[in-house]
């Protein structure tokens, strides 16, 4: 079960009792899933179903004698790609003072599957409302839910950014970036905001305003500079090469912005050693013993035959002492009455059991629209990107033909584009297809009933769309191993490769195999067997398990099945077997 978010942080004993706070936060966190979640009982152990997919699991150990006070809440939610859990725990414990400690750990179960897939992590939002309630430090610095502005002429904080990266008991990564020339320190503070959120809790960030970057350069090792519109990453031990300590230069961050708009792959560079460097965080003795007895006691929980569940507001759960006689008219009504009461809150368990399964999947179409969002600003960042560098080139070829007195040739206009734009339909899709001249190195067996399946949907010009691309991307990969036959390069290095000239798609998109538990079950591999003509296999069916996915989202999940038959003695065309919604992945009955 591979650990993939961490946060340790300790609480000085002068402030209160961490346990009350925690347990306020965590009811609030969990009163954001739906009503049952705000009916977890942090006084003691128990477990709680908080829907059909999820449920909350309360381990506490409370010893006023010795003064030890533990606390462990841990979720956990079924989702298409595994089972997430969420674990935090907070323990009081005089060996420990003058510190409390507070850890919180996320990890994924992969569910059956043979690959790790790819996963979208984020910090749990209970990280940001932990630190925003407690006065949570990593050593003997403070550690906030957002960056810190640090000015030059405030002594004080000066000391405190200094100290923190200097702090021999860190644990945590700190990240520090100057502002830019053109943008103010407090937009810049809201930008990395934005670029950071995936590092919740698992460091602390400074933003510098010029006098701060002045200053800092005296105020640390040789080498260990914090860069004007880029952002140095200080490992714990500042001691040693400056290059352990990642640093993000002004012009590699320059391209990934707009004034104070920093693209998505920004945030997704700089979290990558910041998690890395939490994973790797070892518990203070004595919590790892602490730690294991409280897993321990989840997983009797976890495993218990009768679950302790909420119980809705208002419904007893005592047995009466005594009743009305049965036999009277009165106990007869009586009865009625209560019949009808316990079958009126049967009616609504079952409507709270039903609303929260509608949550559960609403947050988990949420997540999955989160994620095919982040994907699609990445594709449209790099595609203006790709745009403005086509434009820069147009007027600079265009001044080198004036230059060489080509003024006619300067000023002409291009000719017109003779590619199609993505057809917007099913059925103008498969018109294109049907086209011999539009796609002549593939051969399609497809079955038009499959991709009709598509159509009627919100997401079908997005669909189509992606479908002739891929259908581009093929053709062009056909013809590139035509032009070069001496390179022999797969799809995936093809596309990676991005040859000028040739139409690609991004690399992610791509699945060249399926997994072995696909291609070992006869009736799922049976389902990606599709029709060839005879001279590709005599028997006119092939296994087609390479397929680009169309679509990430949860449900129809498009996906285009196809088999290069290309080199040497071959038809030297890409067959496409299967346009239509995901295949199964599981066997049933």
């Amino acid at each position: 079960m591979p650990l993939v978010y961490r946060t340790l942080i300790a609480v000085p004993e002068d402030h209160g009792d961490p346990i009350a706070t925690a347990s306020t936060v965590l009811s609030r966190w969990l009163s954001k899933r739906g009503n049952s979640g705000a009916r977890v009982d942090f006084g003691s152990s128990g477990r709680y179903e908080l829907s059909n997919r999820s449920r909350a699991l309360v381990v506490r150990h409370d010893n006023p004698e010795e003064g030890l006070s533990f606390l462990r809440l841990t979720t956990e939610s079924d989702k298409p790609d595994g089972i997430w859990r969420t674990a935090v725990t907070v323990v009081v414990d005089p060996e420990l003072s003058p510190w409390r400690y507070l850890w919180l750990d996320m990890t994924v179960e992969a569910g059956g599957a043979t690959e790790q897939p790819r996963l979208d992590i984020m910090p749990p939002e209970a990280a940001r409302m932990l630190l925003d309630a407690l006065p949570a430090h990593d050593g003997t610095h403070r550690v906030p839910s957002g960056p810190v502005i640090v000015r030059g002429r405030d002594d004080a904080l000066m000391d405190v950014l200094v100290s923190a990266i200097r702090d021999p008991e860190r644990r945590l990564a700190v990240l520090a970036t100057g502002s830019p020339g053109d943008v103010t320190v407090a937009d810049w503070r809201t930008a990395m905001a934005a670029t950071l959120s995936r590092c919740t809790g698992m460091c602390t960030v400074y933003v510098l305003d010029s006098a701060a970057q002045d200053r800092i350069v005296d105020l640390l090792p040789s080498g260990m500079d914090i860069p004007a519109g880029g952002v140095r990453t200080f490992l714990p031990g500042i001691e040693g090469d400056p290059s352990r300590h990642p640093r993000m230069s002004s012009t590699t961050l320059d391209t990934a912005r707009e004034g104070e708009r920093i693209r998505n792959w920004v945030g997704a560079a700089l979290s990558r050693r910041v998690r890395e460097n939490a994973l790797e965080i070892a518990l203070p003795d004595p919590l790892p013993a602490v730690d294991a007895l409280l897993s321990e006691e989840t997983e009797d929980l976890r495993t218990a035959p009768s679950p302790r569940t909420a119980v809705s507001p208002g419904v007893s759960t005592r047995p009466p002492t005594s009743g009305p006689d049965p036999s009277s008219a009165a106990g007869i009504a009586a009865l009625q009455e209560r019949e009808a009461l316990e079958l009126q809150v049967q009616r609504l368990r079952d409507e709270i059991t039903r609303l929260n399964d509608r949550i559960g999947e609403l947050s988990e179409e949420r997540r999955e629209l989160l994620a095919e969002t982040t994907d699609l600003t990445e594709e449209l960042d790099e595609t203006h990107g790709q745009v403005r560098a086509a434009r820069y080139e147009v007027r600079w070829l265009r001044e080198q033909a004036r230059v060489a007195g080509q003024f006619r040739l300067a000023a002409a206009p291009a000719p017109r584009d003779p590619a199609h734009r993505p057809p917007r339909s099913v059925s103008e899709l498969l018109e294109r297809i049907t086209d011999d001249t539009a796609l002549p190195h593939l051969f399609f067996t497809i079955e038009d009933q499959t991709v009709y399946e598509l159509s009627d949907s919100r997401k079908e010009s997005l669909w189509v769309t992606r479908a002739w691309e891929a259908l581009l991307a093929l053709n062009d990969y056909a013809r590139y191993q035509f032009d070069n036959p001496d390179r022999g390069l797969g799809f995936h290095s093809y596309l990676k490769e991005n040859p000028d000239g040739y139409q690609v798609i991004p690399v992610k998109r791509l699945a060249s195999q399926e997994s072995d538990h696909v291609r070992n079950r006869g009736k799922l591999n049976e389902k990606r067997i599709f029709r060839v003509p005879e001279d590709v296999d005599p028997h006119g069916r092939v296994p087609m398990y390479a397929h680009i996915k169309l679509d990430i989202e949860y449900g129809i999940c498009p996906r285009l099945y196809f088999y290069p038959h290309l080199g040497p003695g071959t038809t030297n065309r890409v067959y496409v077997g299967y346009l239509g919604r995901h295949l199964p992945v599981q066997q049933s009955n």
